[in-house]
């Protein structure tokens, strides 16, 4: 384990100069030594934003990777003397039209002229095939990092093109700065599985006591460019020694100052761009002090770099011809934010899974909240607004589940920590459940309690079907059917029907702590 606090970090609130003398005055007497100063930005979950947006509950226009590259350019000339890095913690893909048309090839492109030093393999980078990924990550400048993941195509002898385990980026006057990549488990659940076949991921923590000692034998500092999710992060803190700090993602968090686990202060800049984490550091003798962290708003403030905001206009216009189409009306919030579908009823949610179930006329429906990946204002609905909502394509499966593998599911659900925003969280339709102590409990299908050794129809995704996000238990339903129905198609076509809609919620998930 690391010992007590202070033994390598120099803890934050700490001005410039203060944690500059603390370093200076641990150090044993001898010759003048070297103190390097590092800049670090990050940003994570990009999610295909290329483009600026405004969230549906309003606020300002943030993100776009124009902007970004801006400040990553305006940063950059502060300080010549500085090293100034620049790393991004993993999910690229998967969100926007232009990520589902143009499957990640301009972003790779775009980050390539940002300067991206590291990133981190997202679990999203595999949600277009492991075909698509070869391609990404051979036209990509940059390493990009998952020590503990294996793809059956890549040999680890030959890092470039293909995926690291860990680089030594080196900076001003001989700084090395060393970053190790983990990548969550999610990788082989949370995509279809035919993306997946051969994929396996190591246990992080396992992985990273195997690395860590020689990157802190090669390195002056050493960070975790992390998309594990930030519980995972912490347990890496907490099992490991020799990481000065952890570049996170996943979650989408947004932390404002550095979270500690350990001693290891770990940071995440929220999601799509909509800021820029900053940290400066100090390096001496393999003692780091962190002198300050800001997490960077990326508003109208922020100038755009303009070759970069040209070619996204470019692209837009391509995608937006045919989809800004009206397809209906909405009276109120279709409500996709991850902190309400990943954690309990949605109306968006209890909404499709209906239509699903009435469409394919089952006992009940299953959705994943992952299936669910933004929200829809009151008021006209587009069908490119369907496509951000549906990036994935999925297609409804019919079957017959028993009682007893109902519950399972359920209970799978029940028992996922509501503050990692889980993506397996089920959307239900056609049953009521209580969720109490992480358990599923009084679950009833159609008024009537669960019979474990009963026979129910089930709709559900064919992600979920194929025993995504770890419901391993929906590939043994019998009789199985790929309707071939697209979830996006499904609402656009209940919107043109019904002209208006006004989904409410009616309490059939239920949390009583």
């Amino acid at each position: 384990m690391r010992p007590a606090w202070g033994s390598r970090l120099v803890r934050g609130a700490l001005t410039g100069l203060f944690a500059l003398l603390l370093v200076a005055g641990a150090a044993p007497a001898g010759p003048a030594t070297i103190t390097h100063r590092l800049t670090l930005l990050h940003f994570n979950d990009f999610h295909g934003q290329l483009a600026p947006y405004r969230d549906p509950e309003g606020g300002p226009v943030l993100g776009g990777i124009a902007r970004l590259a801006g400040a990553v350019a305006q940063i950059r000339a502060e300080d010549p003397g500085c090293t100034l890095l620049v790393l991004f913690a993993g999910d690229l893909l998967q969100g926007t039209l232009l990520s589902s048309l143009f499957h990640g090839h301009p972003d790779v492109e775009m980050l390539n002229d940002l300067g991206l030093d590291a990133a981190a393999l997202g679990n999203h980078e595999l949600d277009y095939g492991q075909d698509n990924l070869r391609v990404l990550l051979g036209s990509a400048h940059y390493p990009v990092l998952a020590a503990n993941v294996h793809l059956p195509w890549v040999d680890r002898s030959a890092p470039s093109p293909g995926l690291q385990a860990s680089t030594v980026l080196q900076g001003r006057d001989g700084l090395r700065v060393g970053v190790l990549g983990l990548t969550t488990g999610e990788l082989v659940t949370a995509t279809h599985p035919r993306n997946t076949r051969g994929v396996v991921v190591d246990d992080p923590v396992a992985t990273a006591r195997r690395l860590l000692p020689g990157l802190v034998q090669a390195s002056d500092i050493q960070i975790l460019l992390s998309h594990l999710g930030y519980a995972e992060d912490r347990r890496v803190a907490e099992q490991t020694e020799g990481l000065d700090l952890i570049v996170g993602g996943h979650n989408h968090f947004a932390f404002e100052a550095p979270r500690w686990s350990h001693g290891v202060p770990i940071v995440q800049a929220g999601d799509r761009g909509r800021f820029l984490g900053r940290l400066d550091l100090t390096v001496t003798d393999g003692r780091v002090a962190l002198l300050g962290y800001h997490l960077l708003p990326m508003d109208a403030s922020v100038p755009e770099d303009p070759r970069l905001a040209a070619r996204v206009a470019a692209l837009s216009a391509q995608v937006d011809r045919d989809l800004d189409r009206v397809v209906g009306r909405t009276a109120v919030l279709l409500d996709g934010r991850r902190e309400t579908v990943r954690r309990g009823e949605s109306n968006l949610g209890s909404f499709v899974a209906d239509l699903a179930r009435e469409l394919a006329r089952t006992d009940l429906a299953l959705l994943n909240a992952g299936t669910f990946r933004s929200s829809i204002a009151a008021g006209p609905v587009t069908l490119g607004q369907l496509q951000r909502v549906f990036p994935f394509a999925n297609t409804l499966v019919t079957g017959r589940i028993s009682g007893a593998l109902l519950a399972q599911a359920l209970e799978r659900s029940a028992g996922l920590d509501p503050e990692d925003n889980p993506g397996g969280f089920l959307q239900v339709s056609g049953l009521r459940f209580v969720i109490r102590g992480g358990h599923a409990e009084t679950i009833r299908v159609g008024g009537e309690p669960l019979r474990l050794d009963g026979e129910y129809r089930l709709v559900t995704s064919d992600f979920l079907a194929a025993g995504g996000d770890g419901y391993a238990m929906l590939t043994r339903m019998g009789g199985r059917l790929d309707t071939g129905n697209l979830l996006l198609d499904l609402v656009a076509a209940a919107l043109r029907e019904r002209g208006e809609i006004r989904p409410g919620t009616d309490g059939r998930i239920r949390r009583e702590e």
